[in-house]
């Protein structure tokens, strides 16, 4: 499914899916006032493969909406835009691959409503050679390879309900979150599940820094391995 132009509706959802790759044009533009948005590759699961491929002036705007996008391979993303004010907003999945920064000619993910939680989960990293650039609220973040970091660079305040390297061997990757404003550990009374890097042998480093004038308040348990931990 390539994406070469407008695709738009008011208060319908919109359903993008292929069976093999779903590929976004610069000229891409997906946008709804109110209905739910879907992206998936590998619909079906015919063969296992699959990607998402946005171009980095490529954008989804979800209006009140949510963003959804799955794949067994690559996510390769920018320009996505939500007021959605659920624990659903937006999720990205890749179940075999990474999530992948585009480019810088759109914020990758905005979703600042009070509730918004942005989900992200891969296997092979998060914006592992450069970082999601986001402005959101509540960010949930997973990678379950043994490679691969996960990155993501936030313009306000951002709270951090979880950020994990989850796979139980010795994984590699880092985990650097920084945000321009006050950066938070959520506690656990509130959903929080901290920031860990646990595997047995693990070598992957925490780096967590709120940059400017800004506090950075941690509410929950950051730990890992054999990486440093660093809190700025």
């Amino acid at each position: 499914l390539v994406v070469n132009h407008t695709v738009s509706t008011v208060g319908g959802t919109i359903g993008l899916d292929a069976g093999e790759d779903v590929i976004f044009g610069a000229a891409g533009a997906v946008s709804s006032t109110s209905g739910n948005v879907t992206v998936r590759a590998d619909q079906g699961g015919a063969n296992g493969t699959g990607v998402i491929t946005m171009n980095t002036a490529a954008t989804i705007n979800a209006g009140t909406g949510t963003i959804t996008m799955s794949a067994p391979g690559d996510i390769t993303l920018s320009g996505l835009t939500t007021t959605n004010n659920t624990a659903n907003a937006v999720s990205v999945t890749s179940t075999g691959g990474g999530i992948v920064d585009a480019g810088d000619t759109n914020k990758d993910i905005t979703a600042t409503n009070a509730n918004a939680v942005t989900t992200l989960s891969a296997v092979s990293g998060i914006g592992s050679a450069n970082a999601i650039d986001t402005t959101i609220t509540t960010l949930v973040a997973t990678n379950s390879g043994l490679a691969g970091n996960i990155q993501v660079s936030d313009s306000d305040a951002l709270v951090i309900r979880r950020a994990e390297q989850t796979n139980a061997g010795a994984a590699a990757g880092n985990i650097n979150i920084g945000a321009v404003g006050t950066l938070t550990v959520e506690a656990v009374g509130t959903g929080g599940l901290g920031v860990k890097i646990n595997g047995a042998g693990s070598t992957g480093t925490v780096s967590l820094a709120a940059t400017g004038e800004n506090n950075l308040v941690v509410n929950h348990t950051v730990s890992t391995v054999g990486g440093t931990i660093g809190l700025d």
